[in-house]
């Protein structure tokens, strides 16, 4: 073997540990990137079904709500209020999470995972239009019921600046946590189009 042949011989093996190094390194950047994007989904998915889980605390709440309103005598439409909301919006949110489930968004079929998560977001949408419905009824039912009552003017601007209050920083609330649920849907849609590719 001349010098030449062995230089050549050397820069092929130079040339081949680089590649070794460079594909472990690789590799290793792939499992760290995987594991990301694991760890990002089930924080998505644990934001995506927080609804689901709280909604029986959400309802206890409500009884408990509609209970003290009555035992305390409140005008007979807050309590019609707040069955009306207990019976049509906590079903709804069993609605809204029909036929979605933890374990498919993980294991199943990225097409059809997709398209479920895209119905849940509509179901979702029309759910809180109809939270911001009910509010906005709620403002106006107030708005009647106290313009109907022997009060004083001040009295009921107090009453009605408290009940608007209450109702803008709910639908804040509510605005800012569908938000969350949205986005966490979103990126999850997005990762699994990742994935497929």
């Amino acid at each position: 073997m001349n010098k030449e042949e062995f230089d050549i011989s050397q820069e092929l093996e130079q040339m081949r540990q680089d590649y070794a190094v460079l594909k472990e390194r690789f590799d290793k950047q792939q499992i760290i990137n995987e594991q990301l994007m694991e760890n990002a989904m089930k924080k998505d998915v644990r934001r995506l079904f927080l609804s689901k889980k709280t909604a029986p605390v959400g309802v206890a709440i409500a009884i408990l709500a509609v209970i003290l309103s009555y035992v305390q005598g409140m005008a007979w439409w807050v309590t019609l209020s707040l069955i009306i909301f207990t019976v049509i919006f906590f079903p709804a949110v069993y609605w809204v999470y029909k036929g979605v489930r933890e374990d498919e968004i993980y294991n199943g079929d990225i097409l059809s995972t997709a398209e479920t998560l895209r119905r849940f977001k509509k179901r979702y949408i029309a759910m809180e239009s109809g939270i911001c419905i009910f509010f906005f009824a709620f403002v106006i039912a107030a708005t009647i019921f106290m313009t109907s009552m022997n009060i004083s003017t001040e009295l009921m601007w107090r009453r009605g600046f408290l009940i608007v209050l209450l109702c803008v920083g709910t639908l804040a609330f509510e605005y800012y946590y569908a938000k969350r649920i949205l986005n966490a849907c979103d990126d999850i849609i997005g990762r699994l189009k990742m994935k497929d590719e």
